[in-house]
Parts: structure tokens; sequence; C-alpha cells
């Protein structure tokens, strides 16, 4: 019997099933090697392992011993897939480092992975979540990324890369699966009027129609979980040649909420594909533009600047019904009216009208 070729039980090196054969048949390797006119050395070779069969081989062996052509060709396909996932598992653990710079716990809460308790297997997951082969193509893949891309985050949070990508893969995911007409900038512009009088709605309301309102323009949008850490609530880039949002609810608050959904919208309708504007020190003065561009107009489009400097002008005390009265006017949910007025100084957290603002909850 031949030594050293079976790796594991069902992983059965071809030729020890091969040497199991001949001598079943009382036939020696030379005799082998004159029926089917293969060197005697190739025979030795795939009795040992080192040296695989070929189609043509394969044909050779089922009209000498009578067993399919298929059958060998199956048995070294398995062999060989075998050595290779070996190499593979070598692999893994050299990536396991790798591995670790990534928030799996959060991104196993959030279902967006397997769980997984050995680095290795976290490597193998990760690899596999990413659409990559290596850890080296996955920083081909993303290591760049957060570059050309627009998106809001908390200014005192350091961007981590791993956890950013880890975050925009989900979206990718998810973005796969939607379907979407042609972008059409006239037909998002029209939805988004309509989208603001989702204000006063439960997310588990509007979501579903803030999707199809956008995929009815060409827009994809998705809100995936955050990730501990990256301060990221918005995100706006183009996927698949059609523009995509992406938010989270990292502020869980409805007036945050809302202003970075419009933020993010502005983005798409100025249509730069590439390179829009990462908020830091970085960011030159074309991007910072556009940026302050997209402020407001999110603002503008939830509460109306004319609207809102008649409001606090002969408003000497913003009581919760004088808030309530005018976001009624203004068809809004009171808890936006409430964030701006906290933002530009008017109210304080612990004033009564500022309790209207809304959290959002996963479910």
């Amino acid at each position: 019997m031949a030594t050293n070729t079976q790796i594991e039980d069902f992983a059965t090196a071809p030729g020890e099933t091969l040497l199991d054969s001949i001598e079943a048949l009382g036939m020696s390797q030379v005799d082998l090697a004159t029926r089917t006119g293969l060197d005697k050395k190739t025979i030795n070779l795939i009795i040992k392992g080192t040296e695989p069969i070929t189609h043509k081989t394969a044909l050779a062996l089922e009209k000498v011993l009578r067993v399919p052509a298929h059958f060998w060709l199956n048995l070294e396909a398995n062999y060989r897939e075998h050595l290779a996932r070996q190499e593979e598992a070598k692999r893994l653990a050299e990536y396991a480092n790798w591995a670790r710079t990534f928030p799996y716990p959060a991104m196993v809460k959030n279902n967006f992975i397997a769980a997984a308790t050995k680095a290795e297997e976290k490597a193998m997951h990760l690899l596999r979540y990413f659409g990559v082969a290596t850890p080296q193509q996955w920083q081909s893949c993303y290591a760049e990324m957060h570059l050309e891309l627009s998106y809001r985050k908390s200014p005192h949070v350091t961007e981590k890369l791993a956890g950013i990508s880890s975050w925009l893969r989900q979206g990718e995911l998810l973005a796969n699966q939607a379907e979407t007409a042609e972008f059409d900038a006239k037909r998002f512009q029209a939805a988004l009027v309509e989208m603001r009088t989702f204000t006063t709605e439960s997310v588990t309301d509007f979501y579903p129609k803030m999707q199809e309102l956008c995929a009815n323009a060409g827009v994809i949008y998705q809100l995936v979980p955050e990730l501990p850490g990256l301060g990221v609530s918005g995100v706006m880039r183009w996927f698949q040649k059609r523009p995509m949002i992406q938010q989270s609810l990292l502020f869980k608050t409805n007036d945050h909420f809302w202003f970075t959904f419009f933020h993010e919208a502005k983005h798409v309708l100025q249509q730069r594909k590439k390179s829009i504007f990462l908020e830091g020190e970085q960011a030159d003065h074309a991007d910072a533009a556009r940026e302050q561009e997209a402020n407001r107009f999110a603002a503008e489009l939830l509460i109306p600047s004319a609207e809102f400097e008649r409001f606090v002008a002969k408003t000497p005390c913003f009581t919760p019904e004088v808030v309530c009265r005018f976001a009624e006017s203004v068809g809004i949910h009171p808890g936006i009216v409430s964030g701006r007025l906290l933002r530009e100084g008017y109210l304080t957290y612990p004033e009564p009208a500022a309790k209207f603002r809304t959290k959002f909850c996963w479910k």
C-alpha cells in the first residue's frame, strides 16, 4: 500500500485508490503503464500523489480498469481541493491579526456576519463578507474608499477603516438586492418634498415608503445599524451606477436623522461620483463649499428660513405649545423645530420644549 497519500478520510489521494485497484487485479505498475501507454514514471508519481490525473489519463484508466473516467477526475478534484484548503488554512492563520482589527462581535450582533470564535475562522468569514480573496485585495478595494465618500461624522471620533469598510459593505450587500430605476434628478427632487411629510411617522412606517420613492427615482436607500466607535451617521456614494444613501441611527433623534438624510440627498443632486467630501482637515475648498450647500439645503427643506426667522422674531418664550403650533403650521415634527432651536441657541436641553425630539431605535 502507498503511504502518505491520504490527507483525511474524506480526501483520499487518487493514487491510493489506483494502487488498490491494480493490486486487486494482480497488476503491477509496469503492467498498467504498458496497457495505458503512459510512462512508468508518470504512473509512479500518480500513485505517490505528486502527479495529477489528467482527463487523458482518466480516459486511459477507464479503458484498462473499467472504472469511469469521471470517477478518477472527481477523486482528483476533491483531493486537490482538499490540499488547497489545507494551504488556505495556513494562510488564514497568517490573517488572524488582520481579522482582529474588525468589530466582529458588533458585526455578529447586527447580523452582518456569522459568529466565530477562532481568529482564523473570523478571517475566512470576513474575506467572504467583503468578497475578496486576501487582506491585500480588501486593502485595494477599501483603503482609499473613505477618501472618495461624502459622509457626516462626529468630529471627535477617529475614523477606523476596518469598521467603516464593514459598515459600508453591509450597505453594498443590501444594495445588491435592491431594484431601482434609472437615476432621475427631477423625480428625486420631487420625492424629497413628499418624504418631508414622513417626519411625523415612525421609522417602521416611513422607511419602506422612502425606499420605494428613492428606488423609483433611481436612488438606492439603505438603513444600516451603526458599528461602535465610527461616528458615521450617513454616506452618499455612487454604487453600480446609481447614487446610494446609507444611514445609521447614530444620533438616535429624529432631528439629526432627517437633517442627515436631506444633507446626503443634496449630494445626490450634486451628482459628484467621486471624492465628494470628507469632513475634516483634508477637505479642500470646493468640497467644503458643497458640504455647506448640502447643510443649507437640508435646513431649508425641513424649515424654510423665512418662516423660522419670523417665528423666532415674534416669539418671546418657546413653550411646548408654541413650538407645536409652529411645527404644525409648517408641516413638520415638533422635534425637528426643537432641534433647530437648540442648535441656534434659542433653547437649552433642560427646557420642556427640547423634549419633543423623538428617539429612533432598531427593532
